[in-house]
């Protein structure tokens, strides 16, 4: 895959250089109006150019086979475009018209309908609310939780074992997301993580939650120009939500969204996932986020993750100041013992809880007494007793 930026006096000089260089089969990622930068070459001409982000998929096998070997050709041979992607985002179909199922998937559109439904029938009172907590907190140095308990030839007695996992359950720290007072300053958060984690899926989720149990206002920005359609599958959902969707391509985008809605209640940023063994990953992040003293990283670790990548996947992490961790695919995984385990040797934080695919129901802010539930009884009886605190507040029955 190839992506790149073209600027031009407008959309259709634009387009064309998109075509010269990369080729008819280019998909359009994203377009918008920029402001000239001074001394640049031929922008005293006009008040505004038009910017374009395309990318093509191509084989370079096929490509090089297509020239000399020697020499490959300058143009890479294009694979047959999957989705063409529009110039600029277009007003959502009713879901009865013949485009709906072109322009939204079936999960898309019944997510549409109950959020439109919850939206109206929001409780005043909602026990679920997060804690408050602080903004900012300076990452815990990491400590040594209990080891695994070893009985004669290995084997734990039943009672080492239940007595080595409440000294883990006790260790287990909780930090929910807070907004703080109003007014204030939105709370900026950065998803970050490991690639396949479903970060664009939790940011989502997080800006569902807080928009229908706190009435408060939110802001999705993506920094995710690395895989395709990851900009588009976050703005489907803000289409849904009626929520403002951003993509920062370099860091002044960064810094004029974040100063563009400076006024809101949450500013959710939707990361890159990186390899955390690219040594690049971790500094090019702190790059971006150093010049903003709100932006707070929160990981993204996967339920599913071995204990050896956990513990390396946090340390990895940890230079950005992270205040608390997400912990996603709950619903895909029996075996929790491990992951506690190094939450609590780690002493990183648990801010929310991802326990499945579904936008926005599969999510609820960290709870000590669900993680003692979860990882005490297991995933049937956290359900069960989840299911029930649900059905008592109204949401989701």
């Amino acid at each position: 895959m190839k992506v790149k930026r073209f600027e031009a006096p407008n959309t259709k000089s634009a387009l064309a250089l998109v075509k010269e260089e990369l080729g008819s089969e280019a998909v359009i990622l994203s377009t918008r109006t920029v402001r000239p930068e001074s001394g640049a070459p031929g922008y005293g001409r006009t008040a505004s150019w038009v910017e374009v982000v395309a990318a093509v998929d191509f084989d370079l096998e096929e490509t090089i086979a297509a020239g000399s070997p020697a020499a490959p050709p300058a143009r890479p041979v294009p694979r047959q475009s999957r989705r063409p992607a529009p110039l600029a985002p277009r007003a959502l179909p009713p879901d009865d018209s013949p485009a709906a199922g072109v322009n939204l998937s079936r999960e898309a559109r019944l997510l549409q309908q109950r959020f439109g439904t919850w939206r109206g029938e929001r409780q005043e009172a909602d026990p679920l609310s997060v804690s408050p907590t602080p903004r900012r907190p300076t990452p815990s140095p990491t400590s040594s939780a209990p080891h695994s308990p070893q009985g004669k030839n290995g084997r734990p007695r039943p009672e080492e074992v239940a007595s080595w996992r409440d000294q883990i359950l006790e260790q287990l720290n909780v930090r929910s997301l807070d907004l703080g007072p109003r007014g204030a300053g939105p709370l900026v958060i950065a998803l970050v993580g490991p690639t396949g984690v479903g970060k664009t899926t939790t940011a989502a989720k997080i800006a569902a939650w807080f928009s229908l149990h706190e009435n408060a206002s939110v802001a999705l920005l993506s920094m995710d120009c690395y895989r395709i359609g990851a900009t588009e599958q976050l703005r489907t959902y803000a289409r849904i939500m009626q929520l403002p969707c951003e993509v920062a391509l370099r860091e002044q985008d960064l810094a004029r969204a974040l100063h563009k809605h400076r006024h809101k209640d949450l500013i959710i940023i939707d990361t890159a996932g990186k390899s955390p063994f690219d040594e690049s990953h971790i500094p090019e992040l702190h790059r971006w986020f150093s010049p903003h003293a709100e932006i707070m990283p929160y990981l993204v670790l996967s339920a599913t993750a071995k204990k050896e990548d956990i513990n390396h996947i946090i340390a990895a992490y940890r230079p950005l100041g992270i205040p608390a961790a997400i912990l996603t695919k709950l619903d895909e995984t029996r075996a929790y013992a491990a992951l506690c385990q190094q939450m609590a040797r780690a002493e990183l934080p648990i801010a929310c809880l991802c326990t499945g695919q579904k936008v926005p129901e599969d999510f609820l802010p960290a709870t000590k007494d669900f993680l003692k539930t979860l990882f005490g009884r297991g995933w049937e009886a956290a359900m069960t007793s989840q299911q029930s605190v649900n059905q008592a507040a109204g949401w989701l029955q």
